[in-house]
């Protein structure tokens, strides 16, 4: 779990998040990628991305669950699980469109509302955690030695 939290680690995750985030967004019109065929192996490859991201705040997750409204972070917490969700109900359902298993007909709209729910909470989230990304993104000052 320490790896996780290693800046290295953190960097190239959250800019695979991104970068994934915004590839599906774009290719969800078929003038990009006609047979979503990208669209939806971006979709797959994001799921052990988010589950790792989640893995390396987990400590972050439970605090804020224990303390509930009490946190200062509450607001940023909500947010989050929210996001979560919206990606989840994306993923899962765009699994049956994928397969043809379904129909495109509510299934699509929810896949399309949840995708671009979930797109625009990702920029709120970044957004509120800004002060943190410039930490991680800031070079570090060299060492006396």
């Amino acid at each position: 779990m320490r790896l996780l939290r290693t800046r290295a680690i953190r960097i190239v995750l959250d800019s695979a998040l991104f970068v994934g985030f915004i590839v599906e967004f774009i290719t969800r019109e078929p003038e990009f990628d006609p047979d979503f065929i990208l669209h939806s192996w971006v979709g797959i490859v994001l799921i052990p991305v988010i589950a790792v991201h989640l893995a390396g705040n987990w400590s972050w997750v439970q605090r804020v669950i224990r303390n509930g409204t009490d946190d200062r972070e509450f607001g940023l917490g909500a947010l989050n699980a929210l996001l979560g969700t919206l990606s989840a109900i994306c993923i899962v359902s765009g699994f049956p469109l994928w397969f043809e298993w379904a129909d495109a007909g509510w299934l699509s709209g929810l896949h399309t509302i949840t995708g671009m729910l979930a797109i625009v909470l990702m920029f709120v989230h970044l957004w509120m955690n800004r002060s943190r990304l410039g930490r991680l993104l800031r070079p570090r000052a060299a060492s006396a030695g």
